[in-house]
């Protein structure tokens, strides 16, 4: 039995910490947000998150132990979500019961994390890569980029999504693990829903193309309009652009 403890987690707009927020709400547990807001002209997170942690990335979870033990500070999304459905989870709820089927969870972390995360970031950097090169050179640099956007990233990232639209067509539900939400939903929520279905200009702008993701990938759009309409998904998006909107408001960062 996992000790009883409060949460903490470091959440950074436009960032992969909602998912975190959303497996808390999921699971009930006891937590606090804490919100920190981009620098509108970088991007980049403020001072007071290096403060956290060095990295200045999110999320980053602490785990306060009633019981007076020592803190654990958690970071990656990955482990973060795994430690969640390994220790607090005694329900199932997002963590299927079945040996098999968790085999599968974990899979679709490290999957997440270390397959797909990675060719969006690399696509990402390669549509910003024209426009932030010195003047005479944005064109050879536009040119490059495709050229390797087309040699590997974009195709592996059109492989992934034809793996994962083919391995929903097999199942009878719209989620990736078993008949309902799992923490492999919760995990994919950020690449998948949040990075591409729910912006598809953003996939155009990365692809270089226009991909009507809805209408090449229909199971992935009926998992995505499934995420899109859970009510926790829906309430916790409510509560942080309030938050935001606070936050803005007061001039704070954090």
């Amino acid at each position: 039995m996992a000790k009883k403890a409060k949460f903490i987690l470091h959440w950074l707009n436009n960032s992969r910490a909602n998912r975190i927020l959303w497996a808390l709400e999921i699971l009930g547990l006891d937590y606090e947000v804490k919100v920190y807001l981009r620098n509108k002209e970088t991007m980049r997170a403020p001072k007071a998150l290096y403060e956290v942690d060095g990295s200045g990335k999110v999320p980053i979870l602490e785990v306060i132990f009633e019981d007076g033990s020592k803190p654990l500070k958690l970071t990656e999304s990955g482990l973060i979500l795994q430690y969640l459905l390994w220790n607090y989870d005694p329900g199932h709820v997002l963590y299927p019961e079945n040996e098999d089927e968790q085999w599968q969870v974990n899979y679709y972390l490290h999957f997440s994390e270390g397959t797909l995360q990675p060719l969006l970031v690399s696509l990402l950097i390669n549509s910003l890569a024209p426009r932030m090169s010195p003047f005479g050179f944005k064109s050879i640099t536009r040119v490059i980029t495709k050229a390797i956007n087309n040699g590997y990233y974009l195709t592996e990232f059109k492989l992934c999504l034809k793996n994962l639209e083919n391995h929903l067509k097999q199942k009878e539900s719209c989620y990736f693990v078993g008949d309902s939400l799992t923490g492999a939903d919760v995990i994919l929520s950020f690449p998948l829903f949040e990075n591409l279905f729910d912006n598809e200009q953003r996939v155009q702008d990365m692809a270089g193309e226009k991909l009507n993701l809805y209408k090449q990938f229909p199971k992935l759009g009926a998992w995505a309009e499934a995420v899109r309409s859970n009510p926790l998904y829906i309430r916790i998006n409510e509560m942080m652009e309030e938050r935001i909107l606070q936050q803005e408001k007061s001039g704070s960062k954090v």
